[in-house]
């Protein structure tokens, strides 16, 4: 048996009710998959049951990565990342990647609107044609969409979204996945994490 919560509201799954599955169809309850099965399969790293699971998908992971546009953004959420005293970190350091930017669409007099935010995107992603070893432009066709390897989504940086996650979150259903980049205003919420990395002094 195991129990989670969807919605907001406990579920309690049966060992029998996800033996019963067939034809990728997930639990009535909990929509979960059996290991064997298009969630199960897609969430381990062999694809099948002996590989390493739930690597992408659970939660998106916050990364020190951003564009340095001057959205307000980069100070509320990110201060002590993209700000040294009150001047705004414009190349990347040891610890951070600063992205280039297309300033002719991404700039502060363009509204936060989804279609701003979306060409912002398109256009940052063309900037960014010289950088590699990233993951980004070795695994995706476009700023915005699905375009990742395996159907992971493919957001790049734009406008108030001025971070990057990586991995997607539940939310993101069969978009996360290990290939998968998307922006983010910073701002706190339940989908998003990050993974701390110890690194010894030298």
């Amino acid at each position: 048996m195991t129990q989670g919560v969807v919605d907001g509201v406990e579920t309690v799954v049966k060992i029998d009710e996800i033996k019963a599955l067939s034809g990728n169809t997930p639990t009535a309850t909990g929509s979960m998959y059996a290991w064997n099965q298009q969630g199960g399969v897609v969430a381990s790293s062999t694809r099948n049951i002996t590989g390493i699971y739930d690597i992408a998908g659970g939660s998106s992971e916050r990364s020190a990565d951003y564009i340095a546009n001057g959205h307000t953004s980069l100070l509320k959420y990110g201060g002590a990342l993209t700000y040294t005293g009150d001047s705004l970190n414009v190349t990347s350091t040891k610890y951070t990647m600063v992205y280039p930017y297309d300033s002719s669409v991404d700039n502060n007099t363009k509204q936060d609107t989804e279609e701003n935010v979306n060409l912002s995107s398109d256009a940052n992603y063309i900037k960014n044609t010289k950088i590699y070893g990233d993951a980004i432009r070795e695994i995706s066709m476009a700023g915005t969409g699905s375009t990742s390897w395996e159907n992971g989504y493919s957001l790049y940086n734009g406008l108030y979204a001025c971070f990057m996650l990586r991995t997607g979150s539940f939310a993101d259903s069969l978009h996360a996945g290990r290939f998968y980049f998307a922006r983010s205003g910073g701002d706190s919420n339940f989908t998003n994490s990050f993974r701390p990395v110890v690194v010894p002094m030298s």
